[in-house]
C-alpha cells in the first residue's frame, strides 16, 4: 500500500513564491486600472441614464451601466481567485449569475445595483493594495539588487554607500562599501518578506469586502422544505 504524503502541496515554498508573483503582479498592474475603469465606466453610464431618463434615452444606459459593472466584477472576481490560497477561495461567494436585467429591476430589485457599489468601495481598496505593493514588494526588490548597483555603479567611477553616507557611515563604520551593500539587500529581504505578510492580508480584506457586497446565495425551494425542521437551517 502506497503511503500518502502529510505535505499539503499548497504549502511548499514554491507554491508561496508563485501566490506571492500572482498577488504582486495583480496589486501593481491589474487592480488599480480596473478599479479605475470599472469605476469610471459605471458611475458614468449610471449618471447619464439617470440624467436622460425622462427621455426614455436613460434607461438604456443604466442598464448597460450595470451590466458593465456585473460583468467587470465577475472577471475580477475569477482574478482574485487566482492570487489566493484555497481557503480564502471558500470565503468568495459564487459569482453572480448572469441575468437579465428589467426596467422594473430599477425599483424592485435592489440586488441589481451591488456591482455599482462593489467598484465605489473597490476604489479606495485598490489604491491601498497598489501602496503597499510599491512599498513592499518594488522598493525591496530594488533594495535587495543594492550589491549589483554598487558594482555596476563603481565600474563607472560612481561610489555608493562609501563615506558619504552619513546613515550607514554611523551604522557600520568598520564596513567597505561593498560589505554595507550586502548588508542593505539583506533589509531589501526582510522588506519583502513582511511584503508578503501585507499583500496577503490586503487580498483577505478585499475578498471580505467582496463577500459583503455581493451575497450570492441560492434560495430555498419549496420542495426541498422538510417539516419538523427550523426555519434558521434554510436561512
Amino acid at each position: 500500500m502506497r503511503m500518502m504524503s502529510m505535505t499539503n502541496p499548497a504549502d511548499s515554498p514554491k507554491h508561496f513564491i508563485d501566490r506571492y508573483g500572482r498577488q504582486a503582479f495583480y496589486t501593481l498592474i491589474v487592480t488599480l486600472p480596473l478599479s479605475l475603469i470599472g469605476f469610471v465606466f459605471s458611475v458614468t453610464l449610471l449618471a447619464l441614464g439617470i440624467g436622460l431618463s425622462p427621455l426614455f434615452v436613460g434607461l438604456p444606459l443604466m442598464q448597460a451601466a450595470l451590466y458593465a459593472a456585473r460583468g467587470l466584477m465577475a472577471f475580477d472576481q475569477k482574478l482574485m481567485r487566482r492570487t489566493l490560497s484555497g481557503s480564502a477561495q471558500e470565503t468568495l461567494p459564487p459569482v453572480m449569475p448572469h441575468e437579465r436585467i428589467k426596467y422594473r429591476d430599477f425599483i424592485t430589485t435592489p440586488k441589481i445595483y451591488a456591482p455599482l457599489l462593489y467598484w465605489l468601495l473597490k476604489l479606495p481598496v485598490a489604491l491601498l493594495q497598489f501602496a503597499a505593493a510599491v512599498t513592499f514588494v518594488l522598493a525591496g526588490i530594488c533594495i535587495v539588487l543594492a550589491p549589483a548597483v554598487y558594482m555596476a555603479l563603481n565600474h563607472y567611477g560612481i561610489e555608493i554607500f562609501g563615506g558619504d553616507d552619513i546613515v550607514l557611515s554611523w551604522l557600520l563604520p568598520d564596513m567597505e562599501p561593498f560589505q554595507r551593500s550586502w548588508i542593505v539587500a539583506a533589509v531589501g529581504s526582510v522588506i519583502v518578506a513582511i511584503g508578503f505578510g501585507v499583500l496577503n492580508q490586503t487580498m483577505r480584506s478585499s475578498t471580505a469586502l467582496l463577500a459583503d457586497v455581493v451575497e450570492a446565495r441560492p434560495k430555498q425551494e419549496a420542495a426541498d422544505y422538510v417539516p419538523g425542521l427550523p426555519v434558521e437551517q434554510y436561512n
